[in-house]
């Protein structure tokens, strides 16, 4: 099997320490690295496979943080840009008492949705490579094109595309029942 390629965002989830209230009502919180396509190449890597995270993070301690987590979960960060014209994202969440999640995201724009097609590379993909990518990233933004030419190149080069549009609502269900993937 070949490697998996995740593309898309990465963030600071703010989780409540404060559990069953609307995030209005909740006063502190505990910092967690998110973003369902970080979830998934740390996943993959924490069993053993080769994962990458293609991505960019703002230079600030959150894109700081961010990037150890990453290498600690034995994902390869040689993928991920930086860059001083936005700051990494950053998602508060509370999941209120009847089980539905309540969201307030700062990401306009955030990092990540700065990464262009231009600093995509055709030769990063090999036969039997997987390229995973979220709906989260596919907003009018350069990340859309990033996202167009990583597609484009793994598939010249023989590579599977893993699409997940329901993989934010997936990993909510796991935050919730099961401990934080990375």
């Amino acid at each position: 099997m070949g490697s998996l390629f995740s593309i898309g965002e990465v963030l600071i989830d703010f989780i409540p320490l404060q559990k069953g209230k609307a995030l209005k009502d909740v006063i502190s919180f505990e910092r967690v690295p998110g973003g369902a396509p970080a979830n998934v190449a740390a996943t993959v890597a924490k069993f053993g496979g080769n994962a990458a995270l293609i991505t960019k993070l703002g230079r600030d301690s959150f894109g700081d943080f961010l990037l150890e987590q990453l290498a600690q979960a034995g994902v390869n960060t040689d993928k991920i840009l930086r860059t001083n014209e936005a700051n990494t994202g950053l998602a508060f969440v509370s999941l209120r008492e009847n089980g539905e999640r309540d969201f307030s995201f700062y990401r306009n724009p955030s990092a990540d949705l700065l990464l262009s097609d231009t600093e995509i590379e055709e030769n990063w993909f090999d036969e039997g490579d997987i390229l995973h990518f979220c709906s989260v990233d596919l907003v009018d933004s350069p990340m859309k094109q990033a996202h167009v030419k990583a597609i484009q190149s793994a598939k010249a080069r023989g590579g599977i595309i893993s699409f997940d549009p329901m993989c934010v609502y997936l990993f909510g269900i796991v935050r919730r029942n099961a401990e934080v993937l990375f």
